[in-house]
């Protein structure tokens, strides 16, 4: 069985204090210089992480501003654009309606002027038709100058009348 013997037991109580506070002045000095140093480079590099996130925090408020900017920029270049292509359609519609009247107006005269000469040549048949019937109910030649001014002018005031 065991024995306990109190020397023993003083010897090893003396043996315990004496190795704590060798281990206290060689080891747990140190030890807590090292925890320390770690503790503060720890307390250092977690204030350096706040500091950078509060950097990246105002960088992407900055980044958020100006891209909120360039987008503004960019509807207003896009409106700028819109209005200038609305501009340019219109002015582009108008010179089109202006060649259309002028094109209309040029088809109308000469329209106009294809008519009067029609109706030059049909008064001038008709009025070689009319001396030719009247020289056959006359039985004489209606070739003179005098005839055909009295046909014309016969033609142009039945004209008036129609």
């Amino acid at each position: 069985m065991l024995d306990f013997q109190a020397s023993t037991i003083v010897f090893t109580v003396i043996n315990l204090v004496v190795l704590y506070l060798i281990l206290k002045k060689l080891l747990f000095g140190r030890v807590n210089a090292v925890l320390e140093a770690r503790a503060a480079l720890v307390k250092q590099e977690i204030d350096s992480a706040e500091a950078s996130s509060r950097q990246a925090e105002a960088y992407k408020s900055e980044y958020e501003s100006r891209l909120t900017d360039a987008r503004q920029e960019a509807a207003k270049l896009v409106a700028d654009a819109q209005t200038r292509a609305q501009r340019a359609y219109e002015a582009k519609l108008a010179d089109a309606e202006t060649d259309a009247k002028k094109v209309r107006s040029e088809a109308e005269a000469q329209i106009a002027s294809e008519r009067d000469v029609m109706l030059r040549g049909a008064r001038n048949e008709v009025a070689s038709l009319a001396l030719l019937a009247a020289s056959k109910v006359a039985q004489t030649s209606m070739d003179s100058d005098d005839d055909r001014a009295l046909v014309d002018a016969f033609l142009s005031e039945v004209g008036e009348q129609a």
